[in-house]
């Protein structure tokens, strides 16, 4: 079973519209666990698969959604290169835009950055899930591979962070008043895709973020916090740290949480994965997705 972020990678399509063919359409009826979330499984990765691609044959989903399920299972067809790499965002847009990277284009890359985004069409989470977080990811792999070297690599993210920041701020200035949650990466951790696409979500969900980017000193972290009181802290922990540097870091987050009930601490990235319960422990929340937890409710659950 897979939470609803996997198996829309899956199928090659945005949570949003995994959430959208559910509800509008009837397309699926996921399970739910204990907790109230939704999961899926393999045939329900299948038919997202088949409804996709009879609607990328010039098929409408209101259409689709009616079909015989067996129907929707053998225009499935095997996982393609796209749906198993995790990433919705089509292959040929993603190896122009490498080439425009590896060449310093930055007029090109814009410009497949504009066309990828339905021209102003998708919604800044459709943006940052679809075009530009498949990016970024790419860009990185294809450093990590040497097919890269560090100045295209810098170069290429620059762009793709810019443009995230844009999506984040416009997101962010519809929520003044709001409550405000304050992200941040602690020092010594750069890797901030992971934490703009957090606060970007939390933004289109009602909260005010204050963004405060890669590298930041606890103890400044927690006063501005405290300074704009903030309902919740996020941060992304991406770097290996030492048993001390991660105590330091957990016991000063734990005490801000602790001076006012309802406050709350969201930590994601790979780095605090191994430390879950640890943080758990602490009364901080863990984060296996650059996401909010969804809410359990009669209507979102």
């Amino acid at each position: 079973m897979y939470r609803i972020n996997v198996a829309a990678r899956q199928a090659g399509i945005s949570t949003q519209l995994v959430r959208a063919w559910e509800r509008r359409y009837g397309l699926l009826n996921p399970k739910r666990t204990d907790a109230g979330y939704r999961v899926y499984s393999d045939d329900d990765v299948a038919l997202l698969r088949g409804a996709k691609s009879l609607v990328d044959q010039g098929r409408s989903i209101s259409e689709v959604s009616r079909l015989p399920r067996a129907e929707l299972r053998r225009a499935a067809g095997p996982l393609s290169e796209v749906a198993a790499s995790g990433s919705p965002a089509s292959t040929s847009f993603l190896e122009a835009a490498l080439a425009a990277v590896s060449a310093f284009d930055a007029d090109r890359l814009e410009s497949l950055i504009v066309h990828a985004t339905g021209m102003g069409l998708l919604s800044n989470t459709a943006v940052c899930d679809d075009v530009l977080l498949p990016l970024l990811v790419v860009i990185g792999d294809r450093w990590e591979q040497d097919k890269l070297d560090v100045a295209a690599e810098h170069f290429g993210s620059s762009i793709v962070r810019r443009h995230l920041h844009v999506l984040l701020q416009d997101e962010a200035r519809r929520n003044q008043g709001g409550p405000v949650i304050v992200c941040a990466c602690p020092e010594g951790n750069w890797h901030e895709g992971g934490l703009l696409s957090f606060a970007l979500h939390a933004a289109a969900q009602g909260w005010a973020p204050l963004y405060l980017g890669a590298s930041t000193p606890v103890d400044e972290i927690v006063s501005a916090a405290e300074h704009k009181q903030a309902s919740a802290i996020a941060m992304s922990l991406t770097a290996p740290s030492t048993r001390a540097e991660r105590r330091n870091l957990v016991d000063r987050l734990a005490a801000w949480r602790s001076k006012r009930p309802g406050r709350i601490v969201w930590i994601g990235g790979g780095a605090a994965a191994a430390h879950a319960e640890e943080l758990a422990s602490a009364g901080l929340e863990y984060l296996p997705t650059a996401r909010l937890p969804e809410q359990p409710s009669s209507t979102n659950r």
